[in-house]
């Protein structure tokens, strides 16, 4: 059943323009999700959708009578109980209704929404916008401040449910899972304007779709080059050559050069860790008790982290996530026990409540300069900071840009660039994917999987999680209680509700073995990749040089001794793989 049409929509914020020309039709039968940078004006397009804001241009026509339930960022609730609060977005439903919604998004139904925190508020207006039956249901990042159990019932609650759906989340499983098309935001640039691409298909199929848009435009640059070179050589061959159309020639040159230009910022960085080497040891909790006001949140634990470990921390919301992070960065005294921290650890920690202290005056570019100019890189190079402000989604106006006018998603992003350019060898980040778009999320992901240093990520986000991390640590009733992923957590969680027991002395021996063998193929994956590229520049090179048998024998030189050195890391790392699988 046909629901709403948009037709030619467009819309701008305070004399800018987010999107324009923007058609589509949204049909009962249809989960979307809605994808593009923070600041492209996703929120702005539900609330069009919703009703909410008239379109700047165009029109949106709903069919009469249509239900549409909406999950705004920032929820506004009647200062009552949260069951009151919940049946009065439905006066129809049934009370235990509204109790099973919010036991599902654990909330306690008597407690005052003034007496809540800002997570809490948001459960109980996810909870309100689901109660109503609609025909149109719009969610904006409804997975915010919900741990990883909560989200899979969330998926399992989104997959029953009749009518259209429109949501804006960066958990990607959700939106694999739970979305059949997609709606692309690409923002305004300087060749075009801002619009919205109607994707039939998953979030991996849009996904593969812009690869394949990628490997068009790279064919394109690659044809650009070749003219490039002989437009160059023939601006060189003298005076005499350029006397015949010589502006015509030179307006070309710089065409083909900006057609060349191609986007070298796609390619991922491999992180260095500063100066320091980080050493043998890095943390070790041993009996670590902590009471936060009639809540045990650590009862005696012991744990320890090495040098180079990738640790994942999950745990229902209130389970001590955060106080974990906090311990092991020496932000919070413990009340027993011992907390011993390397005497090497550079330590970069990395918090929920990230960019909200920054100096509003000072633009992103003087803010990031203020901690460093340049960032080491794993090779022993060095970025310059304003480059790096670049891969996440900073460009030259934004650079220049004062901090008190960014959006809270932009403040983090800048909070993440202070962390980074510091280059510290160990990383706490405290749910870094709050507030991202995906686009940067793969960018820190991608910057995140070369860090040679220490990682420790808590997180709701199960695909971060899985990419970044090979070992798990679930925190519940002041225990810890360690898997190898995520996939074992739930796997105990399901088996028994009091876990296996704690962490004890850091991993054992076989773990330890494990661990070893998943960064040895980290580092042959990354290995791998490097010399693939390079047989393929080589492949490249050989035929420019067809006709120099002097450069074409160093290169198959070359080219013999990377096929080798191929050849023998994909032998190394099928072994380990084998291995891990068994």
């Amino acid at each position: 059943m046909h629901l709403i049409s948009v037709d030619r929509v467009g819309a701008s914020v305070e004399g800018r323009t987010l999107f324009s020309d923007v058609s589509f039709g949204l049909s009962s039968e249809h989960r979307v999700g809605l994808v593009g940078p923070n600041g492209s004006g996703k929120t702005t397009l539900l609330r069009i959708l919703a009703g909410e804001r008239a379109p700047d241009e165009g029109q949106v026509v709903a069919r009469g009578g249509m239900r549409t339930g909406m999950l705004a960022q920032d929820p506004l609730l009647p200062d009552v109980p949260a069951l009151d609060a919940v049946l009065e977005a439905d006066p129809t439903a049934r009370p235990d209704e509204g109790e099973r919604l919010l036991a599902a998004l654990r909330v306690d139904p008597a407690q005052l929404t003034s007496q809540m925190s800002g997570g809490q508020r948001r459960r109980v207006d996810l909870a309100r916008t689901l109660l109503p039956p609609s025909d149109l249901l719009i969610l904006d990042e409804p997975t915010n401040h919900l741990d990883v159990d909560t989200i899979d019932w969330l998926e399992d609650e989104l997959r029953r449910r009749t009518g259209a759906v429109v949501l804006v989340t960066h958990d990607r499983y959700v939106l694999e899972r739970v979305t059949d098309r997609m709606l692309d935001l690409v923002p305004p640039s300087a060749h075009r304007e801002g619009t919205v691409v109607w994707h039939e298909g998953s979030y991996s199929s849009l996904l593969q779709a812009r690869v394949e848009r990628a490997a068009t435009e790279q064919r394109a640059t690659a044809r650009a080059n070749n003219l490039l070179r002989k437009e160059v050589a023939w601006l060189q061959r003298g005076p005499k050559a350029r006397s015949s159309k010589p502006k015509f020639r030179t307006e070309q040159v710089e065409v083909l050069r900006a057609a060349a230009s191609g986007d070298e910022d796609a390619r991922p960085l491999e992180l260095g860790t500063g100066r320091r080497r980080l050493g043998n040891d890095v943390f070790e909790l041993r009996g670590v008790s902590l009471r936060r006001g009639d809540v045990q949140v650590l009862d005696g634990v012991d744990l320890g982290i090495g040098p180079g470990e990738r640790v994942g921390i999950v745990g229902p919301n209130g389970a001590g996530k955060s106080t974990l992070l906090h311990v092991l960065a020496g932000r919070l005294p413990v009340d027993g026990g011992e907390v011993k921290v390397g005497t090497t650890v550079q330590l970069g920690l990395y918090e929920q409540s990230a960019g909200a202290g920054l100096d509003g005056s000072r633009t992103v570019l003087d803010s990031v300069l203020d901690v460093a100019t340049h960032v080491p890189l794993a090779n022993g190079e060095t970025l310059p900071a304003h480059r790096l402000a670049e891969r996440f989604g900073f460009d030259g106006q934004l650079q220049r840009t004062p901090i008190g006018l960014l959006s809270g998603g932009e403040r983090r992003r800048v909070a993440l660039l202070h962390l980074l350019v510091a280059a510290p060898n160990v990383l706490l980040l405290d749910e870094p994917t709050n507030d991202l778009d995906l686009d940067t999320l793969a960018v820190l992901e991608d910057h995140l999987d070369g860090f040679a240093g220490t990682l420790v990520v808590a997180s709701h986000d199960r695909f971060t999680l899985d990419r970044l991390t090979d070992r798990t640590i679930a925190v519940a009733r002041g225990r810890l209680t360690e898997h190898l992923d995520w996939d074992g957590h739930r796997a105990a969680a399901n088996t028994t509700a009091s876990g296996s027991g704690p962490a004890r002395g850091g991993p054992n021996r076989d773990n330890r073995e494990r661990q070893a063998a998943r960064k040895r193929v980290r580092q042959l994956e990354t290995r791998v990749a490097t010399l693939t590229g390079r047989r393929d520049e080589l492949h490249d090179a050989m035929i420019t040089a067809a006709t120099d048998p002097d450069r074409l024998r160093a290169l198959q030189a070359e080219l013999d001794q990377v096929t080798t050195e191929l050849a023998s890391a994909e032998e190394a790392w099928l072994e380990l793989a084998v291995d891990l699988d068994g």
